[in-house]
């Protein structure tokens, strides 16, 4: 399986994940906490379901905006994040120590741009000259 990437800013479609194999709870709603591997800060969405088949699940979350009930979520730095999806009853919760269970844990990656923007730094050098004293 591949590693998720959300871009920020950005309405991110076709996120696959494998979760009704792993479900045990009927009609679920799947709430999808991450957690920043720089600031160890917590961010949780419901995510919006595109389409579920029988071995996979896409959804859609939109990044740079924030109404975490309705799939959209304003995450913190770019780079990457632990993940974890809870399956619940709830479409309002986002607490996920009140989620039914857990189904599926991961790593993230937020990208900002996918052409990065490198600066070029002309290093100073000054050269001294030893020489030998006798």
């Amino acid at each position: 399986m591949s590693l998720p990437v959300l871009k920020k800013a950005t309405v991110n479609q076709n996120l696959t994940f494998t979760l009704t194999e792993k479900t045990t709870i009927s009609n679920p709603i799947y709430l999808f906490c991450f957690q920043s591997d720089q600031t160890f800060t917590d961010y949780c969405v419901i995510a919006t379901v595109q389409s579920n088949t029988q071995r996979a699940n896409i959804f859609t979350i939109e990044e740079g905006v924030n109404d975490p009930l309705n799939g959209q979520i304003i995450l913190g730095n770019v780079g990457f994040y632990s993940y974890t999806v809870y399956a619940q009853s709830s479409t309002t919760n986002l607490d996920p120590s009140l989620a039914d269970e857990e189904v599926e844990s991961g790593k993230m990656k937020l990208i900002d741009d996918e052409n990065s923007q490198y600066i070029e730094h002309e290093p100073n050098v000054t050269y001294i000259i030893h020489e030998p004293t006798q």
